[in-house]
């Protein structure tokens, strides 16, 4: 057992993934971590297909995903003592985590944010606007304040849908 959260994440993730992939899921994110003295594993699920931006993930879906998580976990013995595994959706305004959550996602308002200024003629590192092109490993956005901007992907610390 490796004692680091980054560590017991990667192991979990290698562990789960090729099972949820089976049953046409994938997971979007994954956070380990202590909250009120307690270890909590929170799971972040969609459903795999990356055309259908209207396929949603049910509550059935997140407890049969949880059963066989927690089935996998619990042979593995990659955690070891107590924790509490919660399932859900990645929610409406949902995490953007790869090229292909960028591509699924054209034509739609997003919310980013990256590491340093692209620009020397701007200290912008936050952006919102529509989602317009994906590409050679860089995303394109009509933002709100700036116009169009292209950034790299390797630039952004954080990204997500931005519906409400």
């Amino acid at each position: 057992m490796i004692s680091e959260p980054i560590g017991l994440v990667e192991q979990i993730k290698c562990l789960i993934e090729p099972e949820l992939f089976k049953k046409g899921f994938e997971l979007v994110e994954t956070v380990y971590r202590r909250e009120s003295g307690s270890w909590i594993l929170r799971l972040f699920i969609d459903k795999q297909d990356p055309l259908d931006k209207k396929s949603h993930v049910s509550l059935d879906d997140c407890e049969k995903i949880s059963e066989l998580v927690g089935m996998l976990l619990d042979t593995s013995e990659i955690l070891i003592g107590s924790y509490t595994l919660e399932v859900s959706s990645p929610g409406i305004n949902r995490p953007l985590k790869n090229e292909a959550h960028y591509l699924r996602f054209l034509g739609e308002n997003v919310k980013v944010s990256i590491f340093s200024p692209i620009s020397s003629s701007s200290n912008q590192r936050n952006f919102s606007g529509t989602l317009l092109n994906c590409k050679e490993k860089t995303i394109e956005i009509d933002d709100k304040t700036s116009g169009r901007v292209t950034i790299p992907l390797e630039q952004i610390a954080k990204a997500n849908l931005d519906i409400i």
